[in-house]
């Protein structure tokens, strides 16, 4: 499948129920926080039962988290469920590492499925977390574990290896720049282990997106695609590509065990393949992301109110 056809097929992919249904009369959003925090600014809606982490960068609003109050296990955000399927791919079920935690649903979906499984997510910035604490159900528990840290810097200090590795960082539109780079990759592929895989949320629409396929299929002997709505999850692992029936047959047994809320066998659905050469040299770390660290040095100084 080209470039396109996997573009075309996330336009026109149908979505699961939309986190906000229809009404007969519509419920308003409401603005319940604001917090301006080193790196973020960082606004969290209400709308009925649904909050919403919302960041704001260069004059645009980006959707970071949607939680359902009422329904804890509930994944409002399609792409977020697509990140779930990796649960198929991996040998075993001991420890899943996510980058990026936001409004804390994947991890906490994981944690509430696996509690036996110890979950441990690192996001950058502790207002972040403050705020699903406060908003988003999200609570210290054990075998769920925060690491208010770079998710770059943690891997480097760390020799623990996961089953999954989940990358879900963004500032604004974009993935930060570090967490894109082969150097990045090769040091993520040492943190797996034996029968694991790494997942990431890349918008395809970015100009980054064949470089990020690129890199990834530089490092890893496996990058596969789940069409996610707007979003594609790329898919990465090592060893021959796993068939359709070895994969479906393990996510019914891991089905079976777990009771997931979003059914593995239904997401695999969504599998796509690239097929041809990578369309752009890899990414590496000798390309400094100067803009980025301007903004965050401005504190946010490009933010103006909508």
């Amino acid at each position: 499948m080209s470039r396109r056809s996997v573009l075309t097929a996330a336009a026109s992919a149908v979505l699961l129920r939309p986190a906000f249904a229809a009404a007969d009369k519509p419920v308003e959003r409401i603005l319940v926080e604001r917090v301006d925090s080193k790196y973020n600014t960082i606004l969290v809606y209400r709308r009925g039962s649904y909050v919403t982490m919302t960041f704001g960068y260069n004059r645009r609003l980006y959707t970071e988290s949607v939680a359902n109050t009422e329904d804890d296990l509930e994944l409002p955000v399609t792409y977020t469920r697509y990140m779930t399927a990796t649960l198929a791919y991996a040998q075993e079920l001991d420890r899943i590492l996510e980058i990026g935690f936001g409004g804390g649903r994947i991890a906490w979906y994981l944690h509430r499925h696996l509690p036996k499984v110890q979950v441990t997510s690192v996001e950058l910035d502790d207002k972040v977390v403050e705020l699903s604490y406060k908003y988003f159900n999200v609570a210290p528990e054990d075998k769920f574990d925060i690491k208010i840290k770079d998710g770059r810097v943690f891997l480097m200090g760390i020799e623990d290896q996961y089953n999954v590795i989940l990358v879900d960082a963004y500032r604004g539109p974009f993935v930060p720049f570090h967490l894109m780079t082969k150097e990045f990759y090769i040091l993520a592929r040492s943190r797996l282990r034996a029968g694991g895989v790494l997942a990431q949320n890349v918008e395809p629409s970015t100009m980054l997106f064949d470089a990020s396929i690129a890199t990834l299929q530089e490092v890893f002997e496996q990058v596969e695609f789940y069409v996610a709505g707007k979003n594609v999850v790329t898919v990465a692992y090592d060893g021959a590509r796993r068939t359709k029936a070895d994969l479906h047959a393990h996510a019914q047994d891991r089905q079976g065990t777990y009771g997931f809320r979003y059914p593995l066998p239904e997401l695999l659905s969504a599998r796509r393949f690239l097929e041809g050469e990578p369309r752009h040299e890899a990414l590496t770390d000798d390309f400094a992301p100067v803009e980025a660290l301007r903004a965050i040095e401005q504190h946010n100084t490009k933010w103006v109110e909508p």
